[in-house]
């Protein structure tokens, strides 16, 4: 029966991460072009949103190959090589960390951009963006050096880069890194997003002439608020299972438990892909530039011929 179960994580694995993968690769790309456009890169939320796209971008061309190669395919380095186990475990858990804390920034941004508040609206300006952007990821970068401590290659039957629970350090990081992902961003995400809505809603209750700037800032908020709950919802099931490894309980070394993390992973690796879509579906101004630049490629090689 485990054989079994085995066989449909390896499966799963093969049909659904390339997907993702292209999937990631593409929209993030588009991302990145789309917002570096004159009509969006003047606002300071663009930037939270190209830094995630340049991490996302990253994550699927580079780490999701990692994980599909050693889940599908069983070729996986880091199981031999203790450099590559380190590094490789370093990024997996950077970059994830480090693409909420860009939606959690974002949402901060959206909040200060919404206010009704002049000096809080202040706060909401390219100049803070950059510089938040580059403490946020000195921080993060600084604190994961401890997974560079932390993992290593262990064999239990087979060689395998994991990280030993029964070294305090080494359960202190891992705690923390939960801390972090599981539970204050998402908190932070969601307190942050309703209060971008009762500001917006304050908004419309007063006559305000709406400049084409103001109207662009309102929908990069709706953008980030449908990534947010997206977020969430995808996120939420591989947190569980992830919280679960740290417990003392048994089911976290059955082939059930196996199938589940898998299968969980997946909407997780998701999260890397649905940034596009959600703002082609969220905002009129994303879709006119996305149309703008089809229209561009197709009369660039309708000219050639």
């Amino acid at each position: 029966m485990s054989e079994l179960f085995i066989q449909v994580d390896v499966q799963l694995t093969r049909i659904f991460v390339p997907i993702i993968i292209i999937l990631g690769v593409v929209s993030n790309l588009l991302n990145i072009i789309l917002l570096t456009r004159r009509t969006l890169i003047n606002h300071s939320c663009s930037l939270y949103f190209i830094a995630l796209a340049i991490t996302n971008l990253f994550y699927s061309s580079f780490l999701l190959i990692c994980n599909l190669l050693a889940d599908g395919y069983d070729l996986d380095p880091a199981k031999y090589l203790t450099i590559f186990c380190k590094i490789l475990s370093y990024l997996l858990n950077f970059c994830p960390t480090l693409s909420v804390y860009f939606i959690v920034l974002a949402t901060i941004d959206r909040y200060c951009a919404s206010s009704i508040n002049a000096q809080t609206r202040n706060l909401s300006n390219i100049r803070i963006a950059r510089w938040t952007i580059g403490i946020l990821i000195f921080i993060l970068a600084v604190f994961f050096i401890g997974a560079l401590i932390a993992f290593d290659i262990s064999y239990n039957e087979e060689f395998s880069c994991i990280i030993r629970s029964d070294i305090l350090f080494n359960r202190i990081f891992l705690i923390v890194n939960l801390i972090l992902y599981t539970i204050i961003a998402p908190f932070l995400m969601i307190f942050f997003g309703l209060l971008t809505i009762y500001n917006t809603k304050q908004v419309r209750f007063r006559p305000v002439k709406i400049s084409r700037y103001r109207r662009t800032e309102g929908q990069l908020s709706r953008m980030l608020l449908f990534q947010v709950g997206t977020h969430i919802v995808l996120t939420l099931p591989f947190c569980i299972t992830f919280f679960m490894l740290i417990l003392p309980i048994q089911i976290r070394f059955t082939s059930y438990f196996s199938i589940v993390f898998v299968i969980c992973k997946l909407p997780f690796y998701l999260t890397v892909t649905t940034a596009f879509f959600l703002y082609i579906l969220s905002a009129r101004v994303y879709r006119n530039e996305f149309i703008r630049l089809m229209k561009k490629i197709f009369h660039a090689r309708h000219s050639r011929y």
